[in-house]
């Protein structure tokens, strides 16, 4: 990342992704879920059927299971497995996130459900062993994702199951019908892009300073804890948060490959994981399919039948495959 360079960056990356990650969702994480709608519109049919392909390798229905849900945020995957699994089907849930702030927001979301859990927010602090473990839209946030998943494994029991949801997939950004679909409708519905009310919102409050949106204030903080020698700009920030996601049509526009690709990391993992099963979906990219014009949401299908496994994003769900 050559423009990280002129602000002096004072950590190497994978620590300072870290860090700002943790200065960003300590502003977002009591607005996380009103601000990322598609969590509740896309994802709680896919975890079900995640939940579902998982159960035969999961042990008899009586059997208790010891959950570790990895980067929880405010917990939502906790709470898909609870409601598809059952409450007693949990014998232990840990729940770990580095911010202290996604930690508080997922121990109300499953208290006010009567949900005992452990929390941590230092990986060092987790012990025993686990049977299933959970992530959702958390690896894109680590610079080294494949590290973070192996430091995990002497956690994990030899037949534990993985449910690996929502990633962004650089299939779809390697696929040029893809993309040509994805720049055809930007430059068709461009104004929508200006009569946006949320990117208005956004702007309105952060020229009034009504409210300091999160990567600013991590920008902010960043600096005032000499993370940097001069203070970032927010899109800088903001593309350390979401370190593995093609942010904007300028980024696409340059052939920006970020993401995860699953049959790479298949590959990789041979002999320690086994990819059970997986779905794309998002075949424009941000623009979320309900809200599509006809015309577009056919054409995004149509791609869909085509290229199943392109999509902007993924779940899959995985099976360690190594014992001992």
């Amino acid at each position: 990342m050559p423009a990280l360079q002129r602000y002096r960056p004072a950590l190497p990356i994978p620590q300072l992704v870290a860090e700002i990650n943790k200065l960003h969702h300590e502003r977002e994480a009591a607005i996380y879920e009103r601000t990322h709608p598609e969590i509740f519109e896309q994802l709680p049919a896919l975890w079900r059927e995640m939940i579902a392909v998982s159960q035969p390798f999961l042990g008899g229905r009586q059997s208790k299971l010891r959950i570790l849900d990895f980067g929880c945020g405010t917990g939502f995957e906790a709470r898909q497995c609870l409601q598809a699994l059952g409450a007693s089907r949990i014998g232990r849930l840990v729940c770990y996130d580095p911010s202290p702030h996604m930690i508080e927001q997922c121990r109300r979301a499953l208290e006010c459900r009567g949900v005992p859990a452990e929390y941590a927010t230092d990986p060092e602090a987790l012990d025993g062993e686990f049977d299933l473990l959970i992530t959702n839209s958390v690896l894109h946030h680590i610079a080294d994702p494949l590290a973070a998943i192996a430091g995990l494994m002497p956690l994990l029991a030899p037949t534990a199951v993985w449910l690996n949801g929502h990633e962004p997939s650089r299939r779809y950004q390697a696929n040029p019908e893809c993309r040509a679909l994805l720049k055809r409708y930007d430059a068709r519905y461009r104004w929508r892009r200006l009569l946006d009310a949320r990117r208005y919102a956004r702007r309105a409050l952060r020229f009034a300073r009504l409210a300091e949106l999160p990567e600013d204030y991590a920008a902010r903080r960043a600096f005032e804890h000499a993370l940097f020698a001069r203070r970032p700009p927010a899109r800088l920030v903001s593309r350390l948060v979401d370190f593995h996601v093609v942010l904007d049509d300028a980024e696409s526009e340059a052939g920006a490959r970020r993401g995860l690709d699953f049959m790479a990391l298949k590959a990789a993992w041979r002999g320690q994981w086994e990819l059970l099963w997986r779905r794309t979906y998002a075949f424009l990219g941000p623009h979320y399919p309900p809200s599509l014009p006809a015309r577009w949401r056919d054409e995004a299908s149509l791609l869909a039948g085509k290229y199943p496994d392109d999509g902007a994003n993924c779940c899959l769900v995985w099976r360690r495959t190594v014992q001992g």
